[in-house]
């Protein structure tokens, strides 16, 4: 069986723009994605939707999946909040992350 490669790129807090490859399902969520390939230090919570160090805005692309009242929540309490906003913990990594194009939020 051949697995497919996809791709997305983010730019950081320091404005650093990263193409990352990854594979379906290769990771739970795009937060433990971004933490174990980017060593990006976010997810203080470890993915509870608590904490909203896994900000990020979605600036190319989409995602079909809604947001949950948690998620909601936990974004409301994050400064620069937008329509595009997210939780990468509550981001499975499927192909809609492919050519995605989004920035890691700074922690507030």
């Amino acid at each position: 069986m051949e697995f497919e490669n996809y791709s997305f790129t983010y730019i950081n807090e320091f404005d650093e723009t990263y193409n990352i490859a990854f594979k379906l399902n290769e990771y739970h969520n795009l937060m433990e994605l971004l933490f174990d390939k980017c060593m990006e230090d976010i997810g203080d919570c470890k993915g509870r939707t608590w904490c909203g160090t896994c900000h990020i805005k979605i600036l190319e692309g989409h995602l079909s999946e809604k947001m949950d009242a948690d998620e909601k929540v936990t974004l409301s309490k994050c400064e620069e909040v937008s329509d595009k906003s997210r939780l990468a913990c509550q981001i499975p990594v499927n192909a809609e992350l492919n050519n995605m194009v989004f920035r890691i939020m700074e922690r507030t």
